[in-house]
């Protein structure tokens, strides 16, 4: 299965809108198969949706996404992980392993509150 992280200096970016980088991982019977990093071709839950799916990836992970986003991916069959900080190629094989479990987190651009200390700031920034 083909997935796709949101990828900020090196680190899962905290909102899936403004990642500058994208990492494609094939990961297949717990293990990482293979991995891609691509530069994202610009901000917007309409472009990255497509971006995502063009690529064949089913799962999505980031620390954040908007609500226009999480309705894009899902509208294109992709399932979308949020809440998740740190190495992506941690994540990525904890996904393989069927451990990494979204937090639900859904940021919106006017400072909404998530929960176990997940917040978005005005610029639409998520931090833990």
């Amino acid at each position: 299965m083909k997935i796709a992280i949101a990828v900020e200096n090196g680190q899962v970016c905290g909102h899936f809108g403004h990642s500058p980088s994208f990492s494609f991982y094939e990961v297949e019977d717990g293990k990482i198969i293979s991995s891609e990093n691509i530069q994202s071709p610009g901000a917007g839950h309409g472009v990255l949706p497509d971006f995502i799916a063009s690529k064949g990836a089913k799962v999505v992970i980031a620390g954040g996404m908007g609500a226009g986003a999480v309705n894009g991916c899902n509208a294109r069959g992709i399932q979308v992980i949020t809440g998740v900080a740190g190495n992506p190629d941690d994540a990525a094989l904890l996904f393989a392993k069927g451990e990494l479990v979204s937090s639900g987190s859904v940021c919106s651009h006017h400072g909404a509150h998530h929960g176990e200390g997940h917040s978005c700031s005005h610029h639409g920034t998520c931090s833990h």
